[in-house]
């Protein structure tokens, strides 16, 4: 799975995308860091689409705190995007499932050496200053998590945000569902009605993992 989080900015923050991809392994892997600053609304949306097409992302979360503009013009684009709203709650949450998967080893950070592309190198080092820098501001009931003045934290909630993405795409849920007699004959194979139900699923976005089928006349 490719999941992408966008920390998006109108001012003279960056705004920042991280793709990162689950493999098979269970192991969460960076495939592209990049920011953007001041750039015209429609090369950036040009660059998005570009990023979909080169890296196949499944899903962008984007920060939608002050606008959800983006996440409109993002899904007009025909992206699979969700909305995610920064509450103190919400980036506390982050940053403790960042700092786990980081500790258990899940999200594998690369050696910067081994970055072919010096843009990546350079971004990479950026998000690894940003992760360093984090800080709790005590002086309220809520702590708030804070970064140096004159410094930036576009690419860290940029990742945050890829990894609650991986997280709620693997929560999964059971679906139960019929058939009417009209879905089968009555001579119809096992076979026949499994590719009917998972044909329903086409395209929905949903990944079936596991089907457990009941004929009729089973018990």
């Amino acid at each position: 799975m490719i999941v992408a989080g966008l920390d998006v900015a109108f001012s003279n923050d960056y705004m920042a995308l991280v793709v990162i991809e689950e493999s098979n392994d269970g192991k969460i892997r960076l495939r592209n860091l990049d920011t953007w600053r001041k750039i015209d609304w429609h090369l950036w949306k040009m660059a998005m689409k570009e990023k979909q097409s080169k890296f196949n992302i499944d899903w962008i979360y984007v920060d939608q705190t002050n606008n959800q503009s983006v996440v409109m013009e993002l899904q007009y684009l025909g992206m699979r995007v969700e909305g995610v709203s920064f509450t103190n709650s919400a980036k506390n949450d982050m940053i403790r499932n960042a700092t786990k998967v980081m500790v258990t080893g899940e999200l594998i950070m690369p050696e910067i050496e081994r970055i072919y592309s010096q843009k990546q190198q350079k971004m990479v080092k950026e998000l690894f200053a940003q992760l360093e820098e984090q800080e709790y501001q005590h002086d309220t009931a809520h702590p708030k998590l804070m970064h140096p003045n004159n410094r930036h934290d576009d690419l860290l909630w940029a990742l945050c945000l890829a990894l609650y993405g991986i997280k709620t795409n693997n929560t999964g849920i059971s679906i139960v569902m019929g058939l009417s007699n009209d879905d089968y004959e009555e001579k119809s194979t096992r076979d026949n009605v499994l590719d009917n139900v998972m044909r329903r699923f086409n395209n929905s976005g949903i990944t079936i993992t596991d089907v457990k089928l009941k004929m009729p006349g089973e018990k």
